[in-house]
């Protein structure tokens, strides 16, 4: 169950101001932010691995382009001294509009960054404040053109759909702008009312009118219509890229890889053990030691269920020899009564090759990969 494509994802949990329907870990505490990147330094040092080739970075958050410059250069020296970075391909910085400039960008690119994941989520002006974001549809137009001023030719953004008082209107002039910024990767994902967020305050109080199941159905197949008109190919639920720009570091997730988290509540995987790290701020910076949170051995069973069930995700599916070849399992064989039961409702297309889900499959994904899990 080996596998050679090993990413490492870095944790900066600082944001400027939480957004309305954010549940990630973030604070506005910058006063921490020194403290907090020796602490992440340390961690790094300690567990350090020199026995893996590192494909990806990720710098996620939080927003990393929030923090100073000198942090994040810091921290790629330490990952490039206590990790073979030999084998790199992709590295990724998250960054906000409206808190870039041409400096930071800039250096970003110096540092080696060749991706970069702008977190647009709308180009609507009225639904920007009702998200609580802080930028403007102008501060989206400037920062992806700084990025492609300083060299960057890999360049992805976040948007949203299912939005409070949304409608199809708002959606397709969202996707028209977005068609037409000459984009290589675009995630696309529907809002989740989230525990402890401002949203679900609201949303208790009546405050939110959110769209009908029959109007999300819709968005997503407005969605489909123009990322394919436009030349991207859909490779994950969620995901569209042109050709050879898909996310190679959310591939080694969904490829069932192994990786590295480090940073405050960063999750980790690799040789068999998967643990989370200390989810609290003050407690990440000021510990003694490194504390391993839902420490979790992998067994057999669990890691070939996560492999089917992160395989489905992936519009084409699971190629069967591949996970014969890589688990000593043939789906086919084992799981014949699940795969019977979704071959009945047309939610699975299965031929010698590949299982995935079909276009209802995709609907309903959460309901077909729990049929799979013990």
């Amino acid at each position: 169950m080996m596998n050679n494509e090993v990413g490492i994802y870095i944790h900066i949990p600082f944001c400027l101001k939480k957004c309305n329907y954010c549940d990630f870990v973030s604070f506005s505490s910058y006063e921490f932010e020194e403290n907090y990147f020796k602490k992440l330094l340390k961690e790094i040092d300690i567990r350090n691995s020199n026995t893996k080739k590192i494909k990806t970075i990720y710098f996620g958050g939080g927003t990393p382009s929030s923090v100073k410059t000198k942090n994040i250069r810091n921290t790629i020296l330490q990952l490039k001294e206590k990790f073979d970075l030999s084998n790199l391909e992709e590295m990724t910085i998250e960054v906000n509009p409206g808190i870039c400039n041409n400096d930071n960008i800039q250096e970003y690119y110096d540092m080696g960054f060749n991706r970069l994941s702008i977190g647009v989520q709308t180009f609507d002006e009225v639904m920007l404040k009702k998200l609580g974001r802080i930028h403007n549809k102008e501060d989206i137009y400037n920062t992806i053109n700084m990025a492609r001023i300083v060299g960057f030719k890999n360049i992805s953004i976040d948007l949203m759909y299912g939005l409070p008082d949304d409608s199809l209107k708002r959606l397709q002039s969202d996707m028209e702008l977005a068609m037409n910024l000459d984009l290589q990767h675009i995630s696309t994902y529907g809002l989740i009312i989230e525990p402890n967020t401002k949203f679900e305050k609201d949303f208790k109080n009546g405050l939110l009118k959110l769209p009908s199941e029959e109007i999300l159905l819709e968005m997503r197949e407005l969605i489909n219509e123009k990322v394919n008109y436009y030349g991207f190919n859909h490779y994950e639920i969620a995901n569209y890229a042109k050709s050879s720009y898909e996310s190679k570091h959310n591939l080694i997730y969904w490829n069932n890889n192994d990786y590295y988290g480090f940073g405050v509540n960063s999750t980790t995987k690799v040789n068999g053990i998967r643990f989370t790290n200390e989810p609290n701020l003050n407690n990440y910076i000021n510990s003694y030691k490194f504390e391993k949170y839902n420490l979790e051995v992998l067994t057999d069973e669990i890691v070939i269920e996560e492999g089917i069930f992160l395989g489905l995700r992936k519009i084409a599916g699971i190629d069967l020899e591949c996970f014969l070849n890589r688990y000593n399992i043939d789906i086919k064989q084992k799981y014949k009564k699940v795969i019977d039961e979704l071959l009945e409702i047309k939610a699975i297309r299965l031929n010698d090759k590949t299982l995935k889900l079909t276009n209802f499959g995709i609907e309903i994904s959460n309901y077909c990969m729990s049929k799979f899990l013990s």
